[in-house]
């Protein structure tokens, strides 16, 4: 998905001046944030939560997609300050992984297999063999832990259609191009019960770590500690997510 999102959030420049001894520095407020494409809709309500009982400045530079593409562009010489992937897995590809501070969980996710509410699918077991499933690539989280379960239930057969990240798949779900497929229970949440999801056996949930450029300008590390508080946390499991 990669999409790039803007977040000028109740200012519309990108640092404040401050007078220092009779001269001004800019102070920075502005960082880019590059998070796994399940934090789509919650991560623009975490960042509006902070700016509200924060900084009147703050401005965050959004960039969802699937967790190896991000740590990829990383790779490839994208310097985001802040970097949350849908699992712990990813960031072992990293190329300079001195460059961040140790990374600190922040949520948990876990994934389930997802019909649309009208579905004639009313549990795993009456999913005929012929239906429409769609996952995410092996190499993203959630298609790693969907071929978890597949090699554990060798019996559950479909026509199988790999997506790039996992906000694909609920979108052929939803448009009706897949019976069904693998999702988070996140995603399901965001969809107003449009969509319901049927839990999986033996899937271990996602752990998200976040990772801190050792680079990064003081308001985003300050926004990187204020994640783990409860204000934070609250608004994650509203979204579905269990907190470390």
């Amino acid at each position: 998905m990669g999409l790039i999102v803007g977040l000028a959030l109740a200012g519309c420049s990108v640092g404040v001046e401050s007078p220092v001894g009779g001269s001004s520095e800019p102070v920075e407020t502005s960082f880019d944030f590059f998070a796994a494409a399940s934090l789509t809709d919650v991560a623009p309500e975490l960042v509006q939560a902070y700016n509200a009982t924060h900084d009147p400045d703050f401005q965050v530079s959004l960039n969802f997609g699937a967790s190896s593409k991000l740590v990829a562009q990383i790779n490839g010489g994208e310097k985001p300050a802040l970097l949350v992937t849908a699992d712990t897995q990813s960031i072992k590809a990293l190329e300079r992984p001195e460059e961040y501070e140790t990374p600190q969980d922040i949520a948990v996710n876990h994934l389930v297999l997802a019909v649309t509410t009208e579905s004639e699918i009313k549990d795993i077991a009456g999913i005929p063999g012929d239906k429409t499933v769609a996952l995410c690539a092996p190499a993203v989280p959630c298609g790693r832990a969907a071929a978890t379960y597949l090699a554990a239930h060798p019996d559950f057969t479909g026509v199988f259609t790999e997506e790039v990240d996992v906000r694909s798949v609920l979108t052929k779900i939803t448009s009706h191009q897949a019976d069904t497929g693998f999702v988070y229970a996140t995603d399901v949440a965001s969809t107003n019960g449009k969509v319901q999801g049927f839990a999986l056996e033996g899937v271990e949930p996602n752990t998200y770590p976040l990772l801190v450029n050792k680079d990064a300008s003081g308001a985003a590390s300050d926004f990187a500690q204020w994640l783990h508080t409860e204000d934070a946390k609250a608004i994650l499991k509203k979204a579905g997510f269990d907190t470390p």
